[in-house]
């Protein structure tokens, strides 16, 4: 039996990662009695609703304690959520220069990549229907560009 094996390619994406292009997988034949190869996610099962409930109440309690002091909001719109990588960046090369301490590039592609989910997730829902329990006539929603130059507002 004739297989290919799968081959991850880091630099696919602008470093982020991807499978790499099946022609160049490797081929083995078996008999085999063992294929190892690195997965990641590989064997994980996406999490039942419940598991997500949690994280969701917390969020709840969060606004309970907040909505009640905010009378108006400003909410600042960006087109795509991948800026905040550039953003976190731009801060942490000014920490160092300062002499302050600092994550390295890639500390901050990790960091940024283990909150951005949630960006993807929570903004639909903030930019369509404005922050929790807030009044509409008191939102102003500004757009910015990538640059953080306002766009416009509404």
């Amino acid at each position: 039996m004739k297989m290919k094996l799968p081959r991850y390619d880091k630099s696919a994406f602008g470093g982020r990662g991807d499978r790499a292009d099946p022609s160049t997988w490797p081929e083995v034949e078996g008999p085999l009695e063992v294929v190892l190869f690195e997965g990641w996610m590989l064997g994980f099962k996406p999490l039942p609703n419940e598991v997500l409930e949690v994280v969701n109440k917390n969020l709840e309690a969060y606004y309970d304690a907040w909505d009640r002091f905010i009378g108006s909001w400003m909410v600042i719109k960006i087109k795509e959520p991948s800026c905040v990588y550039q953003w976190r960046l731009q801060a942490e090369i000014a920490m160092r220069a300062d002499g302050k301490p600092g994550m390295s590039d890639e500390e901050v592609m990790d960091f940024v990549s283990r909150y951005l989910p949630a960006y993807h997730a929570y903004l639909p829902t903030l930019y369509q229907e404005g922050p929790n329990g807030s009044n509409p006539d008191h939102v102003l929603v500004v757009d910015i560009d990538e640059k953080r130059n306002p766009m416009w507002g509404r």
